[in-house]
């Protein structure tokens, strides 16, 4: 059985016992077996040996057994179609820069050179060539009197590119008549609609396989291990793959050998990617994939490593997946290696019952478990997880529970969960156990307030707030007290979506709009706005409600009632920044709020009294746009805020006058702003157009527009992803009931549905929610 990164050897006498090297058994046994193999520099230019001895003689070619004769029933044949299309450009490259040339035409004042096996698959008389078994330089010299140098080089132009010169038909035609180009000579009198550059090019490479397939026309022998000699084409080495074209073009001595020999690579191995240079398909199973990975790799086979990630990436599962990490790892896939730890991340539950689990590195599974993405229904399976791998080898791994323990979040167990973990021996055995025991105990006597902890945000749902809407029949317009969370995310026939919205809790009276919310520690905290439509409905109060436990707690009130404010949670503490308090006047005040106080205090006031803007918290700064005066005047403003100092102005937004009742949301490096309204000379607009942020250089750029107006809306950033949610138009008072999405690669912001009602008004957050609430 072959492990990951073992050498394989097939002898002949015993092919008919052979089968495909099995999967990966563990990476404890692999990492041990990878040492061994960089001892002996496997496959490298320095590991590669000429057989001098037999350069005189003609070899004798044996093949080992092909693969169809090892027992593999899962064995598929894939095919690459842009092969042909790169290989035949790899030999214009090697023709162009002279290499490896080995025929010359040659016509009165003119020499061309190039590569006989090319022109063997076009012209009769250069076919000659390879059957000859002649070295050297071939030089065929052509009548100058009917053969120009414009048509014979349309030959050779078609020979490299399946291009047709029609241009020089007459040309054309007599220089195919002199090499006896029949094929071309047939195109030349066909008809030219149906004629494809492509299938030509396709009709050349089956043509040289044919040559292979008959050892004609080869020139260099590769030998392995096992004794087994598979003869090939120079030329087509070195066009197929990087790795042969720096052994045969960069002057190294095997390039001037008959012979060479590769030592740690099966037959098996070699021959299945002779077979895919010369045709582009490549037989895969999940059994034989990892060797042909690596081979691949190692000899900078481009097409025939894309075809082995593409099965790795298109059947990979929770046995496979580790072993793809190490082996992408281990080789630099960086595309492959994401794939592979996300899907560790995405199903770490399932991951983390397997055998091969056990076997990983610490300090990979605390990258693991120190990801926000890991997946797994409680931070409960987290902790027995580590548990597990620690008892797997006790004696040596106990050392390493102290760093691990500090990456289990357990402000996001319930009780019961607590409980567990408190009655855990193992815990007891180091000082670091102890002290997340310690953490244990305050959490169940209810101290999670102090807790600083992020949620994982796999298990975090999309969560509107409040908001208001006109009623049902159509009479006036109703506040609202439910918490909705979108539990999927529909594609139906075409590009038309929904979005499935379920109920999470109601909030206690009153109800609330033009409010905030934020979350800190997956608590959600809901602050100020209004509970109906007059200058006294304005609301101080705030709420917390934890989703873990399905509990609301009332907190103490603001010093003063806001709506259109801003709130942001900041290094374990809640701001609340200016605001509307009357109806007539915009605050300047900021207050925070310290859960483990349970008060607010007044921090720095902003520069001036603001209404309608937004804030967020970029790099551990806290970060304010826009916003309106209490004279309604747009500010286009950016300042940054310091609880302490107060606020430093940064660069202007650019588009348009200003800016207010929009949204502010951290995307990567960048913050970006959208939606809200803009002023005009008669009043407001909707402002659609979106903009971004780059704190490094203090500056905007332009963002991708919004397809519907977005005034005062909800917005939240969930899996990475900006989510603008409902609000109204400045331009129709209409409300938006649509929920849009930023499309990354597309550069557009994708219509996802819409909300359970058009609320405008609202607020929005990701939360994470037991598994209980969400089914």
């Amino acid at each position: 059985m072959s492990q990951f990164n073992t050498r394989v050897t097939l002898e002949k006498k015993e092919s008919d016992k052979k089968t495909l090297p099995q999967p990966r058994s563990s990476l404890k046994a692999r990492r041990e077996e990878r040492k061994e193999k960089e001892a002996v520099n496997l496959i490298t230019p320095s590991a590669l040996k000429s057989n001098r001895e037999q350069n005189s003689t003609t070899p004798t070619f044996r093949r080992p057994p092909p693969v169809e004769s090892l027992i593999d029933p899962e064995l598929r044949p894939f095919l690459l179609t842009t092969h042909c299309d790169a290989l035949f450009m790899s030999l214009r490259g090697l023709k162009s820069e002279g290499l490896l040339l080995d025929c010359s035409l040659n016509l009165p004042g003119h020499a061309y050179k190039a590569h006989r096996l090319v022109l063997a698959v076009v012209s009769q008389t250069a076919e000659a060539w390879p059957f000859s078994g002649e070295a050297g330089l071939q030089e065929l010299a052509i009548d100058g009197g009917t053969v120009t140098p414009a048509g014979l080089e349309a030959v050779l132009d078609f020979c490299y590119t399946g291009e047709m010169n029609r241009g020089e038909t007459e040309e054309l035609l007599d220089a195919c008549r002199s090499l006896r180009a029949d094929r071309l000579l047939r195109l030349c009198g066909g008809d030219t609609v149906s004629f494809s550059a492509r299938e030509e090019r396709e009709r050349s490479l089956q043509l040289i396989r044919a040559l292979w397939e008959r050892n004609v026309g080869c020139d260099v022998i590769i030998q392995t291990d096992s004794g087994d000699r598979l003869p090939a084409h120079c030329v087509i080495l070195a066009a197929g793959a990087d790795y042969f074209r720096a052994l045969f073009c960069g002057g190294l001595r095997e390039s001037r050998a008959e012979v060479v020999f590769l030592r740690g690579v099966s037959s098996w191995i070699l021959r299945d990617l002779l077979e895919f240079i010369y045709s582009g398909r490549l037989k895969l199973s999940s059994t034989n994939v990892w060797d042909l990975t690596e081979a691949a790799a190692q000899f900078q086979l481009q097409g025939a490593l894309e075809l082995c990630l593409n099965f790795l990436r298109d059947n990979m599962d929770e046995n496979s997946c580790l072993d793809i990490l190490a082996l992408a790892e281990a080789y630099s896939l960086e595309d492959l290696a994401k794939r592979a730890e996300d899907y560790v991340l995405a199903h770490f539950q399932r991951v983390s019952e397997g055998e091969k689990f056990n076997d990983l590195p610490c300090i990979q599974l605390k990258r693991f478990l120190d990801r926000d993405a890991l997946n797994a229904d409680s931070e409960i399976d987290v902790f027995r997880a580590v548990v597990n791998w620690v008892q797997e080898d006790k004696q040596h791994r106990l050392s390493d529970l102290s760093g691990l323990m500090q990456s289990v979040r357990f402000p996001l167990m319930r009780p019961e969960e607590l409980q567990e973990v408190q009655e855990c021996k193992l815990m007891l055995r180091c000082a670091e156990g102890k002290t997340a025991l310690d953490v244990v105990r305050n959490l169940l006597c209810d101290d999670r307030r102090s807790m600083d902890c992020k949620p994982r945000t796999p298990n975090q749902v999309l969560v509107i707030v409040g908001g208001d809407c006109v009623n049902e029949d159509f009479e006036r317009r109703e506040p609202n007290l439910c918490l909705w969370f979108a539990c999927r995310f529909v594609r139906g026939e075409g590009l038309k979506c929904s979005i499935e919205w379920k109920p999470l809790a109601h909030l206690p009276e009153p109800p609330r709009f033009r409010h905030c919310v934020c979350v800190l520690n997956n608590t959600l905290y809901i602050l100020g706005g209004r509970k109906y439509y007059g200058a006294l409905d304005i609301l101080k109060s705030a709420l917390r409600f934890d989703p873990a436990q399905g509990r609301w707690e009332r907190l103490p009130d603001m010093s003063r009632p806001r709506d259109y404010f801003a709130a942001v949670c900041h290094r374990g503490k809640v701001f609340v920044l200016g605001g509307n308090c009357d109806d007539v006047n915009c605050l300047d005040t900021v207050e925070c709020y310290t859960p483990e106080e349970n008060t607010w205090r007044l921090t720095h006031p902003l520069d001036v009294p603001l209404c309608g803007h937004a804030a967020a918290v970029f790099n551990g700064e806290i970060f304010v746009s826009g916003g309106c005066d209490s004279r309604l005047r747009c500010y286009p403003c950016l300042w940054l805020y310091d609880p302490v100092h107060g606020c430093s102005k940064r660069a202007r937004m650019t588009e348009g006058v200003g800016r207010a009742g929009h949204v502010m949301l951290v995307s990567g490096h960048r913050l970006v702003v959208a939606g809200g309204l803009q002023p005009e000379w008669a009043g407001f607009r909707d402002q659609l157009q979106c903009e971004s942020y780059d704190p490094v250089h203090d500056s905007w750029t332009s963002f991708p527009l919004l397809p519907r107006p977005h005034l005062s809306p909800a917005a939240a950033t969930l899996d990475g992803h900006l989510y603008v949610l409902g609000g109204s138009s400045a331009d129709s008072a209409r409300d938006t009931p649509w929920v849009h999405r930023y499309n990354p690669q597309a550069k557009c912001w994708d219509k996802l549905g819409a909300m359970p009602r058009p609320y405008a008004d609202l607020a929005a957050c990701a939360l994470q929610l037991p598994v209980s609430l969400k089914t």
